[in-house]
């Protein structure tokens, strides 16, 4: 089914994903999708059916039964995890789009105008960036144990795709027909290989992840998986996101150890990845000596590669913190600020970071709808993000929504645990609403806050209308009064009228007892 798509172009998109190394799929899946394509462009999409799929694409007989035989369904299911893979990395960027919707077999096609160019290889993209091979798993040899086998490494390749700073080897490809093994690797800073056992009962998958340099295993993990559920695909892609969280996400295990091992790469990609392990360094605690170290390795990172989307985000973003930190005024950053952010997303429309950076310029230039849409976008660009959703449901919670910016703190917590302890502060805003600061005040209590003028002032106030003084008073104190006072702070947020209301009567209860 195309919409306004030229035959021409899909013929080409469907050669560009079937020779491309992020296309990770067997001969046999190829076939598959090149069958529905050329069906679809003769006309003949409704015979796109299941039974005769298995005959004209499986060599199934006549007497073929999809509820024995489910050949059809888990080459469906392969297919749409290597368009989702492809177009996750190499094809982000193409002008034309395939995707074979869930319930049926027939391709759709969609083109984007604002897409022009196939982009470049991914090898290219993530030139310095931490690269991630997953080995074939091996285990028992059941017909169920090899369907998790094959499945699982395919459905954490896709998860880990999303993740846009890690470059991610896999074995499901016809470079590799007997599977990718760790002798066969090619250069790698880490291998994750695995294996399912069945015990006739439930499947156990046990996975690890190692530095080949020394051997070490710096992670492993271990599930018993029950296929009998309603939906076994469902637990694999569960199991998958969570092994990919704590992976590769801010404060995992990948970026724990590059950090150390990988910090001397010299090359212009290396500068972005070591400015967004800064980044993330500077969120656990925000200090001015975090700031500035991110700032010169985003700096650093643009005067390597002007076209990294990811370095002009990260700039942005440390324009960001300069005010928060209490450094400079909003009409200071701004405008270069701004540039920067719009910048990433124009390079990289697909980077959560710059969706992000953009997300948080559309607020502070009071373009509410705008901030809404790229937060959505930012979330869906990795949903498995847990930082960047921490951050997300903080900045919904002080523009308003404080019921919606508290469930995806939760649920970033839930995803990464890891996670600064700071982020708690947006779930007292919960007890504010109802109008209980005492609570408030206590879970605060047990709340460490980074340096961050606005979480002191917000810290302060609500100590201050819950009537503890002397912690009120601490707490003001940290907020920054050289480069501007507390009335040109409060001026500048683009918080919601009620959270700032709330800044100005508590911090004014404990200003007032202090003269």
């Amino acid at each position: 089914m195309a919409k306004n798509v030229d035959k021409a172009d899909i013929l080409k998109q469907l050669e560009r994903i079937t020779t491309s190394e992020d296309f990770p799929c067997s001969t046999r899946t190829k076939t598959f999708l090149e069958h529905l394509v050329h069906r679809e462009l003769e006309g003949r999409g409704d015979e796109l059916r299941g039974t005769a799929l298995a005959m004209d694409v499986f060599g199934r007989g006549a007497d073929f039964d999809p509820n024995a035989d489910p050949v059809v369904r888990i080459e469906a299911v392969k297919l749409r995890k290597a368009l989702d893979y492809y177009y996750l990395t190499t094809g982000n960027n193409d002008p034309v789009s395939i995707s074979i919707p869930k319930g049926q077999y027939r391709p759709l096609f969609e083109t984007n105008t604002q897409k022009a160019e196939p982009q470049k290889s991914s090898a290219v993209i993530h030139e310095g960036w931490p690269v991630l091979g997953i080995t074939s798993f091996d285990g028992s040899d059941t017909s169920r144990a090899k369907l998790f086998r094959e499945g699982f490494p395919e459905e954490l390749a896709m998860e880990l795709a999303r993740f846009a700073h890690i470059r991610v080897l896999t074995g499901f490809s016809d470079r590799y027909p007997d599977g990718l093994k760790a002798e066969t690797l090619p250069s790698c800073d880490y291998i994750l290989n695995g294996s399912v056992r069945d015990d006739q009962v439930n499947l156990r998958l046990i996975v690890q992840l190692r530095r080949p340099v020394d051997g070490s295993v710096l992670w492993a993990d271990r599930r018993d998986i029950n296929l009998d559920a309603p939906d076994p695909f469902k637990a694999q892609e569960e199991i998958a996101k969570q092994c990919a969280t704590k992976l590769v996400d801010a404060y995992g295990v990948v970026a724990a150890d590059a950090a150390g091992h990988l910090a001397r790469r010299s090359l212009a990609w290396s500068n972005t990845y070591q400015a967004l392990l800064a980044f993330h360094a500077h969120v656990r605690t925000s200090r001015s000596g975090s700031l500035q170290r991110m700032m010169d390795l985003a700096r650093s990172a643009i005067q390597s590669d002007d076209a990294s989307g990811l370095a002009h985000a990260l700039m942005a973003l440390g324009y960001v913190e300069e005010v928060a930190l209490g450094q400079k005024r909003l009409s200071d950053i701004l405008e270069q600020g701004q540039s920067h952010a719009e910048k990433a997303v124009a390079l990289d429309p697909q980077c959560q970071e710059a969706l992000f950076a953009a997300a948080i310029y559309a607020l502070l230039t009071k373009d509410t709808q705008r901030f809404n849409r790229l937060i959505e976008a930012a979330i869906q660009a990795n949903p498995n993000s847990a930082l960047l959703i921490a951050l997300a449901g903080a900045w919904i919670a002080l523009v308003g929504d404080i019921k919606l910016g508290g469930k995806m703190v939760r649920q970033a917590l839930d995803i990464n645990p890891l996670l600064p302890i700071w982020t708690n502060i947006t779930l007292c805003l919960e007890e504010v609403q109802e109008g209980d600061y005492a609570k408030a005040s206590e879970k605060l209590q047990r709340i460490d806050a980074r340096e961050h003028a606005g979480d002191w002032l917000l810290i302060a106030a609500i100590h201050g209308m819950a009537g503890e003084t002397k912690l009120a008073k601490n707490a003001l104190s940290n907020f920054p009064t050289k480069q501007f006072s507390l009335e040109e702070y409060l001026d500048d947020l683009p918080y919601a009228s009620g959270v700032v209301e709330l800044l100005r009567e508590g911090t004014k209860r404990v200003r007032s007892v202090e003269t």
